[in-house]
């Protein structure tokens, strides 16, 4: 495995790729959803990328003027293992894939992802320093965290 160390530059623009490919899943299956509170789930989440995504540009500047330089070897092993291992499909990828999926298979899939989400944001919220960058990480883990609750609850 290459022994690469990401800049906090393609952190972030690793976070922005997730926040919009997650719009455009969820909006993919709102718009292809039948039951009312499905489509009003996957409608709220994909609102919820969308301001998640709005974020990171908000804190863009400082993100990348804030980053704690002795974790970033550390950060960047699990950063590394997310990227070979793919667990962050992009958004055309879960589309396809969830084609030929049943539902609790497709919320299985999303689960997953916000899990890995919030994961990738915590370790984000470790690198930062300004407090104003934690403030803004904690609430997109907690919405992520929330997320799959709303997911776990669909499958009820």
């Amino acid at each position: 495995m290459e022994d690469y160390i990401y800049s906090p530059n393609e952190l972030l623009e690793m976070a922005l790729k997730i926040e919009e490919d997650g719009v455009t899943f969820y909006s993919y299956l709102a718009r292809n959803s039948e039951d009312r509170r499905r489509k009003e789930v996957f409608s709220y989440l994909a609102s919820q990328e969308e301001q998640h995504f709005k974020d990171f540009k908000g804190i863009s500047t400082g993100l990348l003027d804030d980053v704690e330089p002795e974790f970033w070897d550390e950060a960047s092993k699990y950063i590394r293992s997310l990227v070979h291992e793919k667990i962050f499909p992009n958004a055309e990828e879960m589309i396809e894939r969830s084609k030929n999926m049943t539902l609790d298979q497709i919320l299985n899939l999303a689960i997953g992802i916000e899990k890995e989400t919030a994961i990738f944001y915590e370790e984000l919220f470790d690198l930062v320093k300004s407090e104003r960058s934690k403030e803004i990480l904690s609430k997109i883990i907690r919405q992520e965290i929330g997320h799959v609750r709303k997911l776990s609850a669909l499958k009820e």
